[in-house]
């Protein structure tokens, strides 16, 4: 199996795009100004996505299930930085995410990195050979360091009710893993 096509969901498609891009500008991504950081997310709107339960890409109100996007070790863990999506979200995602959909892009140099970004401790910038969902219903979200420049939450997801991963195959493209099990 390949990655997914490249779905948009509507709510997805109504945000903002970045010009240069050509994509749509997650939610935790942009920022006041309505430009983008690819580079980081917003402290602010992920609060926001843990408080009322929205959509870290989108930015609506999360649904019945909701997933989450991340390495292996963030699934067996079920701890997350980055906010839940809706799964069609989580799905397109892996199609429009530079740093998701091809194994050899790298994060931004630091020369591009505002001055103001802050990597919360939890965070690696190694990126994972495997990428897995989880589907779930609920999560815990904790604020780490909080009243301060390092503040910033923690996702602890709830039991998975469904898993699905994905690879890189030699040429450096996404295909989805046989189904497994949570």
């Amino acid at each position: 199996m390949s990655a997914p096509e490249h779905v948009l969901p509507e709510t997805l498609a109504a945000r903002p795009h970045d010009r240069r891009r050509g994509i749509p500008i997650p939610y935790v991504n942009e920022k006041d100004d309505h430009t983008a950081d690819f580079a980081a997310i917003q402290s602010a709107r992920v609060l926001t996505c843990a408080r009322e339960r929205l959509c870290g890409s989108c930015g609506q109100p999360l649904g019945w299930w909701l997933a989450f996007l991340g390495g292996p070790r963030a699934a067996s863990e079920r701890a997350y930085l980055d906010p839940p999506m809706h799964p069609d979200c989580a799905l397109a995602s892996l199609t429009l995410c530079p740093h998701i959909a091809r194994r050899e892009h790298r994060r931004a140099p630091e020369h591009r990195i505002s001055a103001d970004t802050i990597t919360p401790e939890l965070m690696t910038e190694a990126k994972p050979d495997r990428w897995v969902m989880g589907i779930c219903r609920d999560y815990e979200a904790r604020i780490i360091a909080p009243r301060t420049p390092q503040s910033h939450v923690l996702f602890l997801a709830k039991p998975f009710k469904r898993i699905r991963s994905w690879s890189y195959t030699p040429d450096g493209r996404l295909t989805e893993d046989p189904p497994q099990r949570p």
